[in-house]
């Protein structure tokens, strides 16, 4: 095997590899938001916290609160096209699929003045599912189940200061083929366990201003399953690091119940970089989980109306551009900057709410040329068509 070939096939098996955490499109690797008011607001919630996904997901001082004493389940589906054409290989295939978006919390009441809940949120049946085209024999495959459990508590400080912090233990499988010159490359349930943490507070410094502040610590998972490369038998290792993360928000009162949102966070996705394969028998296969990441900026916008009996209205957007450059782009690991508008409509009673959600995602078109990148250039673009959510909440 010539030297190319070599750096080809880790380059190759890294692209498929790579979509462990993915939620969507590359850019939303990190998820914006989850499929509770949260998912309402695209994500905006961080500087008032208190329904179970942007406490579980952003700034654990939400806990603090009636959170602590409600019980919460969501679901949301996606429509995912995920399409990328290569003319030099006559390749030109697109993947639709549909995951699944869950948030649970379970609020386990105040003791001795610290609020405390548990919540689970995370993804199954994320996919990247690439046909065989242009001479290619084996497809570009990749299926995701993760889910985060996150252990919250927090305590009231001063009465215009509340803080949280969030212990976060997660589960992940993952199955994967791709084609590579040591013949097809097949994994079928890998799995590993991992842990990353949160802190975070709300100062109210008016009535009407409410600002938030988090952060999120670098994530640590290990994956490990055994497949076979062109026939061999063998174990694989992933050592996955996701990224930190800082948050700031605000909830401003424009008018009596008339609410308006924004929120700034800094995520570090160069930590991406210090992940790894480690394949048992296929050296020239070991290669980084993402070679060149840039560190971004994501920013939202969002409204809630309070002032309706009973009901509820939002409306969220949010924006963030591409993190991975385009020397790292691979076919299994979409980076395109995204736009995503997100509405919510919920009513609610004595003991229970009920809201509904709707959103769409676009990611703009990303050209790569074979200068950028030899091995996988091309035209990549996804986006999520349609998505739409219902979350409970009890209120015993």
């Amino acid at each position: 095997m010539t030297r190319i070939d070599t750096r080809a096939l880790g380059r190759l098996t890294g692209a498929l590899l790579a979509c462990t955490v993915i939620s969507a499109q590359a850019s939303l690797i990190v998820s914006p938001h989850t499929a509770t008011r949260d998912g309402d607001l695209a994500g905006a919630a961080g500087a008032s916290p208190d329904d179970a996904g942007s406490a579980s997901l952003t700034n654990p001082a939400g806990v603090v609160g009636p959170l602590s004493k409600q019980i919460v389940g969501a679901v949301a589906a996606i429509s995912f096209t995920a399409h990328y054409r290569d003319d030099r290989r006559g390749f030109d295939q697109i993947s639709n699929e549909t995951p699944l978006f869950i948030n649970l919390w379970y609020g386990l009441g105040e003791v001795a003045g610290w609020h405390m809940g548990i919540g689970a949120y995370g993804s199954v049946g994320t996919a990247f599912d690439f046909a065989a085209d242009g001479g290619q024999d084996t497809p570009f495959l990749g299926k995701l189940a993760l889910v985060n459990v996150g252990f919250l508590a927090g305590r009231q400080i001063t009465p215009d200061l509340r803080v949280g912090l969030q212990i976060a233990p997660n589960y992940a499988e993952q199955s994967v083929k791709l084609p590579s010159p040591l013949g097809p490359v097949e994994f079928d349930g890998l799995k590993g366990a991992g842990i990353d943490g949160a802190l975070g507070l709300v100062y109210d410094p008016s009535e009407k201003l409410s600002l938030g502040l988090s952060y999120r610590t670098r994530g640590y998972t290990r994956l490990e399953g055994d497949g076979h490369v062109g026939g061999t038998e063998q174990d694989l290792v992933l050592d996955l690091y996701t990224p930190q993360s800082v948050t700031a928000a605000f909830d401003y009162e424009a008018m009596p119940g008339l609410h308006i949102m924004g929120q700034t966070k800094w995520t570090r996705y160069d930590d991406f970089e210090s992940g790894h394969f480690d394949f048992e028998k296929s050296d020239p296969l070991d290669q980084p989980y993402i070679a060149n990441a840039t560190n971004r900026f994501r920013h939202w916008l969002a409204v809630e109306y309070t002032g309706l009996s009973n009901r509820v209205l939002r409306i969220g957007y949010t924006q963030e551009p591409w993190m991975i450059e385009p020397n790292a782009v691979r076919p299994t690991l979409f980076d395109t900057a995204d736009k995503m508008i997100m509405v919510g409509y919920e009513m609610q009673y004595e003991s229970y709410n009920i809201g509904f959600t709707y959103g769409y995602t676009s990611g703009r078109q990303r050209d790569i040329s074979p200068e950028q990148n030899p091995d996988f250039a091309g035209n990549y673009h996804s986006e999520i068509r349609t998505g739409f959510g219902v979350h409970f909440t009890w209120k015993p």
